[in-house]
């Protein structure tokens, strides 16, 4: 075995690993989702930092102050109420990392002028242009992976005469941890979803909360189909955490009635112990459904035919 092939699988190795250990955080914009994903291993100080503001919540209802249109968009300093971020001790430079300052990529804000490099602490920013003068001194550590129209959205974004202050601010609304190649639940998910290869079989799903109420957000699931000539009904509903990318939900299944003037109450029957079905999303639109039930198991590959009111599914 010569040394080339060794060196060229122990370098795959280690392109696996680093690609295995980057985390992923869902930025949920009122212009649509972002995921960016971060590089824990050319840039662990700065994604650790990153992260620490993530998971405090410092990053929820944060406004997307700057919009300089093919240069940057940046955040990370203002609540939508004004407020400031709290900032924890600014974190010492991974700058000439190798990851350089390109289109979608993430980046560290400095303060000063000329910038002090050791300055960073809650504001970075995306890169919407190829930003070579940028390289020497910002340090680059993540980089968008799903949502390039949504950052693209946010860039052409109208500004103020003579500023970089977009005229409607652009609104963070949550930024969650998501495991590698899972995409999160979201409100985004609310609608009609519906099997291409099977137009007869579709699904209503609902991202919700019980109403007055502080508890953490449900799901309920309505799922139509047709057994035997006639109409049937699977509903459920089941609790899940934010950043959750499944969540499985227990079926009943209502059979024996006809809608219109035929329907007839007496012939519905009920079963509370159908099945249970797991929903898995891949994007804004697309989404795996995998159940196990009394009439047997399956998968059903989903996408959806309507989205909420004043939502925006963009990807890339």
């Amino acid at each position: 075995m010569s040394i080339r092939f060794l060196l060229g699988l122990a370098l795959l190795t280690l392109g696996n690993l680093a690609a295995a250990q980057n985390t992923r955080v869902l930025m949920d914009t009122d212009r649509g989702p972002m995921l960016l994903e971060l590089d824990v291993v050319r840039a662990p100080i700065t994604t650790a930092n990153f992260l620490t503001y993530v998971d405090a919540g410092s990053y929820n209802s944060m406004l997307i102050q700057r919009v300089s249109p093919n240069f940057v968009v940046q955040t990370g300093r203002f609540k939508d109420t004004g407020a400031a971020i709290p900032q924890r001790a600014a974190i010492a430079s991974e700058r000439n990392n190798g990851l350089l300052n390109t289109p979608g990529t993430l980046a560290m804000a400095l303060s000063g002028n000329p910038p002090n490099v050791n300055s960073a602490t809650s504001e970075f920013f995306i890169n919407t242009g190829t930003n070579t003068t940028l390289n020497g001194n910002f340090t680059v550590f993540g980089r968008v992976v799903y949502g390039l129209k949504t950052l693209q959205s946010i860039n052409t974004t109208p500004v103020f005469v003579g500023s970089e202050e977009p005229i409607r601010i652009p609104l963070i609304r949550s930024m969650t941890r998501v495991a590698a190649e899972q995409f999160p639940l979201l409100p985004l998910h609310t609608g009609t979803w519906y099997d291409p290869a099977n137009p007869g079989k579709g699904f209503l799903i609902e991202i919700a909360q019980v109403d007055g109420s502080s508890s953490g957000p449900l799901v309920v699931v309505s799922w139509y189909d047709f057994f035997e000539g006639k109409q049937i009904w699977m509903i459920g509903t089941a609790p899940f955490t934010w950043g959750a990318s499944s969540v499985e939900v227990p079926l009943q299944i209502s059979t024996g009635a006809q809608f219109g003037a035929a329907f007839a109450p007496t012939q519905v029957v009920s079963n509370a112990n159908w099945g249970r079905i797991t929903l898995r999303f891949s994007g804004c639109d697309t989404g795996t459904f995998t159940y196990t039930s009394i009439y047997g198991n399956g998968t059903i590959p989903v996408k959806a035919l309507t989205l909420p009111l004043n939502e925006a599914c963009t990807g890339n």
